[in-house]
């Protein structure tokens, strides 16, 4: 036994499926493909050179250029996380995502707000209790459950 062949009504349709591109006008097109400037064109960097002290070969002033920290691979890695916040809470800063998400200095995801917010409050206890210092890494194993005295 075969399967019945379906039909629909009216099999016939006036919508044709054919991709048909249009060009697209960006107003890129009368403006030069590169907005920097060419390396001819940039002006030369010169060492600022302290009284007394001798000029500094060009790749010794390379290496005085202050490159950004970066975290070894290991502090970078993401780790899930779970706790409880007030329903309000989450709710006025899950708000503050989506409507800030879009501007500069605002948060893409909940995620990010969190780290965000929970690294200044670290740099703040920092300088509030140790003296501007990184507290010392917790070796052993972290209390969960009910604070003491509760």
């Amino acid at each position: 036994m075969t399967a019945p062949v379906r039909r629909r009504r009216g099999g016939v349709s006036a919508i044709r499926l054919v991709a048909e591109p249009e060009a697209v006008k960006t107003g890129a097109d009368s403006v030069e493909a590169t907005m920097s400037p060419s390396a001819s064109e940039m002006p030369a960097l010169t060492p600022v050179v302290k009284a007394g002290q001798p000029a500094a070969a060009p790749q010794d002033v390379v290496a005085q250029v202050e490159k950004p920290m970066r975290p070894p691979e290991e502090d970078r890695a993401k780790e899930q996380t779970s706790l409880q916040l007030r329903r309000a809470l989450k709710r006025r800063a899950q708000t503050a995502v989506l409507r800030t998400g879009g501007y500069e200095n605002g948060y893409r995801s909940f995620a990010a707000l969190v780290e965000g917010a929970l690294e200044r409050e670290l740099e703040r206890l920092q300088n509030e209790f140790n003296a501007g210092q990184p507290f010392p890494e917790n070796e052993g194993g972290f209390r969960i459950g009910r604070p003491m005295g509760s």
